[in-house]
């Protein structure tokens, strides 16, 4: 189950730090790609409420960590 470790807003931007499983995160690039094939940008931005480069950007960060899970997180 993914848990929240920590909040806080900088710039008016709501940061959260989560930890999720390597599972949790594979169902959520999975989620994300599909919703990228299936929809075009309009839809794409209505559905998830960010544009369809800002998805990408998203998705490609998942991807990386699924990739490198022990240098991303001594990265941080």
């Amino acid at each position: 189950m993914a848990k929240r470790i920590s909040e806080q807003e900088v710039a008016s931007v709501r940061l959260l730090a989560l930890e999720l499983s390597e599972d949790e995160v594979t169902v959520l690039a999975a989620a994300l790609t599909t919703l990228l094939q299936e929809r075009d940008d309009q839809r794409t931005e209505a559905k998830a409420g960010a544009s369809r480069e800002e998805v990408e950007a998203i998705l490609k960060d998942l991807h990386t960590f699924l990739k490198h899970p022990v240098q991303q997180s001594m990265q941080s």
